[in-house]
């Protein structure tokens, strides 16, 4: 990997572990935040016609839609929208089918955590109204991917 393809990457971590810590501070996803990464992925795309992490723009738009199937976790009152907007920020950047292993590692790393939280609050009152920050889960999934995408081989 050339030395700009690893600033790159680091770059993104850097700013996804940054959202997810605001996240597990605030319990909200700043909209600036989102944009600090929309403007430069999104002219990437057109004017290279690749985004930053190298996705072709189909693949990117795919990857980033593929992000809807947390809206009804929104619908529900289980996630925020920022969460959403933040895999659909991620799953721009990775493309449909790294987006798809970025949803499976999100998806057992928010049950996990789920269930510990569910097993602390027995028979407690509170239990219902603990809220569990989404955007750490994501960003899980999303390094995973970015740094150890030979973990989840396979692509479609």
């Amino acid at each position: 990997m050339p030395p700009l393809a690893d600033a790159v990457f680091i770059a993104l971590g850097v700013w996804a572990c940054a959202i997810a810590g605001y996240d597990w501070r605030q319990h909200r996803i700043p909209n600036a935040g989102l944009l600090l990464l929309l403007v430069p992925a999104s002219l990437a795309l057109v004017i290279n016609g690749k985004g930053l992490l190298g996705a072709a723009v189909w693949p990117s738009v795919a990857g980033m839609l593929m992000a809807g199937i947390l809206l009804p976790g929104y619908v529900l009152g289980r996630m925020g929208a920022g969460d959403v907007k933040f895999a659909g920020c991620l799953g721009l950047l990775l493309g449909r089918w790294a987006t798809v292993k970025m949803l499976l590692v999100f998806a057992l790393a928010r049950g996990l955590v789920s269930a510990v939280m569910l097993l602390q609050a027995r028979g407690s009152a509170e239990r219902r109204r603990r809220r569990i920050a989404s955007a750490p889960a994501l960003v899980l999934g999303f390094l995973v991917q970015l740094f150890f995408p030979q973990w989840l081989p396979w692509n479609g």
